[in-house]
C-alpha cells in the first residue's frame, strides 16, 4: 500500500522551518501568538478592513488634490476633499461646511458611518494593517464566504436624503475596484459552515433594515466570530467524536445579574471556565490537524494550494471507510510520524508508546504537539480568544472569574434576528437563542421574561412557555 500521510514533505517542512507550521492546508484563525489585544479595543475599525475585504474597495489617496494633502494633519482630508467638490458663496460658507463634516462624520471616536457605504471608509493606523487585514479576511473567507448580497448592499450608494447623497456622491472618486469582483484568495478555511450560513440569514434580514443594520453590524459579526471560535475549540476538544455539525449552547448571564458559583454561567462545563481553562489547546489542536490533513484523504490532495484542513472527525469517518487494511496502515503511519516529530532538537517532546487505535493515535499526537509547543506561545494564543470577547460578551464576576455576558444592546440584537418577521413562542426563542450559541438557565430566562414584557414586545396569554409570544422588534 502507498504512503498516505505526507511525512516526507512534513518532515522537510518543520526540519527546515524550525518551527510549527501549517504548511499546504489553510490556516483555521488569524489569531498571532505575540497577542497584540488590539482586535479587543479597535473592533470597530477592523469592521472597515472587513468591509473592504468584501468589496474590494480602497481609498484612493492618489485622487486627492496634493494641495490638500499638504493641509496640517489635523484637518481631515476626506471633509476637505468633499468641500471642494461643491461650490460655496464664499470662504466663510466652506470653512463651516467643513467644520459641519469635520464633527458629523469624521472626528468622533468612531466614524459616524451614516450609510452602508461609508462603511468602506472607516480609517485604521497603518501599523495595524497586517494583523487586521488577517482578520478580515477570516472573516470574509469563513463567516461571509463571499456572499454576494452582502457585497452589492455595501456597494450600493442609493441614500434617502440629502446630506447622504452629497457625501457619498463626492466620496466616490476616493474608491476603486481591484481586478475582479472578491479578487482575494481564500486564505482560511471554515470548519462550521453551520454558524456561516447563520450568520448570513441574519445579515440578509438586518439588511432590510437599514439604520438598525448600520449599528448591529459590527455587534453581530463581533459575536459570530466569538461563537466561532468558541465553537471550534469545544468541537476540537471532543476529537473524533466532534462532529463540526451542531452547536454546544454555552450559558449566559445578563450583565445586571447577580451570580453565584451556582448558577450554570458558572459551570466549568456549561460556561466560559471551560473555554478558559482549555484556550492553551487551541494552538496545538490546529498544528496537529494541519499535519494529519497532509494526506491522501484530503480532498484537495494533489490539487493546487492550498489544501481544506480535516477535522478529527473527518479524519475519523474517511479513514473507517476504507476499511481494517487501510485504518491499521494509517494508524501505523501516523505513529512513525508521531517517533519523527519528537527527534526534532526544537520540539523538545519526549517520545511516546506506540497507539493501536485511531483515536488513541490522534491524541498521542495532540499531546506531542502540545508539549512541543512554547507554553507561553499557547497560552498567548488561545488569550486571543478573550480578547475578541472581553469588550462585548465577557465579564469578570469576582472569586467566578469571566462568564459569558448578556447586555442589554446585544440581547435585544439577538431577539431581534431570532424572532425576524413574525412572532414565535417563547420557547421558540429559547431554542434560536441556542441555535447563536446562547443557553439560558431558569434565573437568566426569567429575566428575558421581564426584559421583553417592559419593552412591550411579549404576548403572555398564560405563563406557560407556549402560551407567550414573543413580537418582531423591527
Amino acid at each position: 500500500m502507498q504512503e498516505i500521510i505526507d511525512r516526507i514533505y512534513l518532515k522537510k517542512l518543520l526540519g527546515e522551518k524550525k518551527k510549527h507550521d501549517t504548511g499546504r492546508v489553510m490556516d483555521v484563525l488569524p489569531f498571532l501568538s505575540k497577542r497584540p489585544q488590539n482586535i479587543n479595543v479597535q473592533f470597530h475599525k477592523m469592521i472597515g478592513e472587513y468591509v473592504r475585504h468584501i468589496t474590494d474597495i480602497r481609498v484612493d489617496e492618489k485622487a486627492i488634490s496634493s494641495d490638500l494633502l499638504e493641509y496640517e494633519t489635523e484637518k481631515n482630508i476626506l471633509s476637505e476633499h468633499i468641500a471642494s467638490k461643491i461650490e460655496f458663496e464664499d470662504d466663510e460658507a466652506k470653512v463651516d461646511f467643513v467644520r459641519f463634516i469635520d464633527e458629523y462624520l469624521f472626528k468622533q471616536e468612531r466614524m459616524n458611518t451614516i450609510h452602508p457605504y461609508l462603511f468602506n471608509f472607516i480609517p485604521i493606523d497603518k501599523k495595524l494593517t497586517n494583523e487586521f487585514g488577517k482578520f478580515a479576511g477570516f472573516l470574509q473567507d469563513v463567516l461571509l464566504q463571499r456572499d454576494l448580497k452582502i457585497t452589492q448592499f455595501f456597494t450600493d450608494k442609493e441614500a434617502n436624503d440629502i446630506l447622504t447623497e452629497l457625501v457619498i456622491t463626492n466620496l466616490d472618486i476616493l474608491t476603486k475596484k481591484n481586478n475582479g469582483e472578491n479578487s482575494q484568495k481564500s486564505g482560511y478555511h471554515s470548519l462550521l459552515n453551520y454558524i456561516s450560513d447563520l450568520y448570513k440569514e441574519d445579515l440578509i434580514f438586518l439588511t432590510k433594515h437599514k439604520e438598525y443594520f448600520i449599528q448591529a453590524f459590527p455587534m453581530i459579526t463581533n459575536h459570530y466570530a466569538f461563537m466561532y471560535t468558541c465553537q471550534l475549540l469545544w468541537n476540537l476538544e471532543q476529537y473524533e467524536r466532534g462532529n463540526m455539525t451542531e452547536v454546544y449552547p454555552f450559558h449566559y448571564a445578563f450583565e445586571w445579574e447577580s451570580i453565584t458559583k451556582r448558577r450554570k454561567a458558572a459551570h466549568p462545563m456549561m460556561g466560559y471556565k471551560f473555554i478558559q481553562e482549555r484556550a492553551e489547546n487551541l494552538f496545538p489542536h490546529i498544528h496537529t490537524l494541519s499535519q494529519l490533513s497532509h494526506n491522501k484523504l484530503n480532498e484537495r490532495y494533489l490539487e493546487s494550494e492550498p489544501w481544506a484542513v480535516m477535522s478529527y472527525y473527518e479524519i475519523f469517518q474517511k479513514v473507517y471507510a476504507k476499511g481494517e487494511d487501510y485504518k491499521n496502515q494509517f494508524i501505523k503511519e501516523a505513529n512513525e510520524w508521531i517517533s519523527e516529530y519528537c527527534s526534532y532538537p526544537w520540539v523538545k517532546a519526549t517520545r511516546p508508546p506506540e497507539t493501536d487505535t485511531l483515536e488513541e493515535t490522534m491524541q498521542s499526537l495532540f499531546k506531542s504537539v502540545k508539549e512541543g509547543t512554547s507554553s507561553t506561545v499557547a497560552a498567548k494564543y488561545g488569550k486571543n480568544i478573550e480578547d475578541l470577547g472581553s469588550a462585548m460578551f465577557l465579564k469578570r464576576r469576582g472569586s467566578i472569574g469571566y462568564v459569558f455576558n448578556l447586555k442589554h444592546e446585544f440581547i435585544l440584537l439577538l431577539v431581534a434576528v431570532s424572532v425576524k418577521d413574525e412572532r414565535i413562542p417563547l420557547n421558540q426563542l429559547y431554542d434560536e437563542l441556542e441555535k447563536r450559541g446562547v443557553a439560558l438557565d431558569y434565573y437568566s430566562r426569567k429575566e428575558l421574561v421581564n426584559l421583553l414584557d417592559s419593552h412591550n414586545i411579549l404576548d403572555k396569554k398564560s405563563d406557560s412557555g407556549d402560551a407567550q409570544y414573543v413580537k418582531p422588534i423591527l
